[in-house]
């Protein structure tokens, strides 16, 4: 590559009403389209262009998420954010021929026409008006008991009392973070972690500090020495296909993991939304210390993300402080769309949605493994809906993700969370948003050309 252009842009964002942060990406997107912002620019770190913009770091970190998610610019690490080439045009009678393989949902498998003929129900049969007023903070009783039952079907007991229903996984994760960690406080995190837990980080100020780990997830002596050199009081994990990597932690590492927590006095913030995707889910990490663990399992994988419902267990010791930490951040969960969650726990169509969406995700890591062949290293038996791809020898992650970009495909790169060697960077490759196994593998096979092809993209 040739040597990046650095300049300082400054964008200049209308005065009309709407989120600043969309504003960013559309003042950067015009710049790009009409060639006053060259590819290959590095932009300002998020403080400083927060800081020139007069703008929070969480809305500029939301604006780089949103301009990277739409293959505006690529950031690497050691290196900075950079503007990537200029978009090719989507053909309006092909909405298809720009394909996302940055965003990680699940396919779909006709949930839409499924919680559709939910809400007919709940309009048909009365049950709308009790479902619409101020309801208790934690959830309703029939809701938390449903979703204790769906949890016991996935091998991790608990009871109603010290289950919430939360606006989704990120909001269990926010209120978990708020009771046992400070602003500017250490939290641990797998060395390439979730870009919601960043998101949470540019928001409140916590410094993440990331763990090394191998093909089975965390190294505890990397995470003992983490916890006694950082000071942290809690670990954030998902042990079981992790984003982005993939991996998933065998029970004897969770068990050392474990250890190293209550050895070092911390708290564990574990994320379990891909356990459905296992006939027989790994034990939780949170099992082997109640008392010092949140355990949080989103339905966004399994059914919808719109849903916004996740449950939550927590300690015994933040049970009031949860409640009132719930009413602060949104007074209560969408009854609603916990009720949709109920009623299909109990018709028996979320067991059947989960069949569906574990052979769907099968078929389409078939198809990653027939087109990417050795290119994708397999870090699970169990299919999910990610993969992990490691930067080839002699490639840069900006190089790919821009060239990927220019044939049509968005790729976003991860948040790394320190300096790591170049052969360990890598991108998530999402299988699930593709509404075809056609769409995939034209996806894949342009990657694959991509990958096999000598030349690097180099900036002007």
């Amino acid at each position: 590559m040739s040597q990046d252009v650095s300049t300082e842009w400054i964008p200049v964002l209308p005065e009309e009403p709407g989120p600043r942060y969309l504003a960013f990406v559309q003042s950067l997107e015009k710049d790009i389209e009409s060639g006053a912002l060259k590819p290959g620019t590095r932009l300002l770190p998020q403080r400083d262009m927060a800081s020139q913009l007069g703008l929070s770091v969480g809305t500029i970190s939301k604006a780089y998420s949103e301009a990277e998610s739409r293959g505006l610019i690529s950031g690497e690490v050691g290196r900075g954010t950079f503007v990537l080439r200029r978009r090719p045009a989507v053909n309006s009678e092909n909405p298809s021929s720009t394909l996302n393989l940055a965003l990680n949902v699940p396919p779909h498998t006709g949930e839409d026409v499924l919680i559709a003929s939910i809400l007919e129900d709940i309009v048909a049969d009365g049950a709308l008006t009790r479902l619409l007023g101020y309801l208790p903070h934690q959830g309703l009783l029939h809701h938390r008991e449903s979703m204790v039952g769906w949890l016991a079907q996935l091998g991790v007991p608990t009871d109603a009392d010290h289950l919430f229903i939360t606006h989704g996984g990120q909001h269990g994760l926010s209120i978990a973070l708020g009771m046992v960690t400070n602003p500017n406080g250490v939290v641990l995190t797998e060395r390439f972690t979730y870009s919601g837990m960043i998101a949470l980080s540019a928001q409140n100020g916590y410094r993440l500090h990331g763990v090394d780990c191998d093909r089975h997830g965390l190294l505890p002596d990397a995470l003992d020495r983490a916890f006694a050199e950082t000071k942290a009081r809690v670990l954030f994990s998902t042990p079981t296909l992790q984003t982005p990597t993939g991996t998933t932690m065998p029970n004897e590492r969770r068990q050392e993991i474990a250890d190293v927590i209550r050895r070092h006095d911390a708290y564990l913030l574990e994320d379990d939304a891909y356990a459905f995707l296992f006939p027989e889910p790994p034990k939780p990490i949170s099992l082997l210390l109640p008392e010092r663990s949140f355990y949080i399992l989103s339905f966004a994988k399994c059914l919808a993300p719109g849903l916004r419902i996740a449950a939550m267990i927590v300690p015994d010791q933040f049970r009031d402080r949860s409640n009132n930490a719930v009413r602060a951040t949104g007074w209560m969960a969408s009854p609603l769309m916990a009720e949709v969650v109920t009623r299909l726990i109990h018709s028996g169509d979320l067991t059947h949605q989960v069949q569906l969406k574990r052979a769907e995700a099968a078929r389409r890591n078939a198809i990653a493994d027939e087109v990417l062949g050795n290119w994708l290293p397999v870090v699970s038996e169990t299919p999910g809906f990610h993969r992990w791809l490691p930067i080839p020898a002699g490639r840069t992650l900006i190089a790919l993700v821009a060239q990927a970009a220019q044939a049509g495909i968005t790729l976003a790169p991860p948040g790394a969370l320190q300096q790591v060697d170049r052969g360990t960077l890598g991108v998530r490759i999402c299988l699930g948003h593709p509404k075809t196994h056609d769409e995939l593998r034209r996806a894949l096979i342009e990657l694959r050309r991509i990958l096999e092809s000598a030349e690097e993209m180099s900036f002007v």
